[in-house]
């Protein structure tokens, strides 16, 4: 991953896409899994957490127990390595692709 600063709110790309063994098994084949995230929280200096969404918009998200409960989305943690810069939200509430 390129020199930036990184921020709360940011809009970035899984060098790899994240494939859930469960959420796999229950998508059409072609299905690429999880390649966007939104950062969530920083856990250290090299490591975030992020909601993760397809290209669909759909958010991973798991059921917690009880097994009625509501669907609640799901933080997942990379390094930082694994990212690609996508988009940056700026302080007007807009997306920019490719800053």
């Amino acid at each position: 991953m390129s020199e930036y600063a990184i921020n709360t709110g940011d809009v970035v790309k899984l060098a790899q896409p994240y494939r859930p063994n469960d959420w796999a098994t229950q998508q059409p084949t072609d299905w690429p899994g999880f390649e966007y995230g939104l950062v969530a929280e920083f856990e250290d200096d090299d490591h975030v957490s992020l909601f993760l969404y397809d290209r669909d918009g759909q958010l991973f998200v798991s059921r917690q127990n009880p097994a009625r409960s509501l669907l609640v989305p799901t933080m997942v943690d990379f390094s930082f390595d694994q990212l690609e810069r996508y988009e940056a939200l700026i302080d007007v509430g807009t997306f920019w692709d490719g800053l």
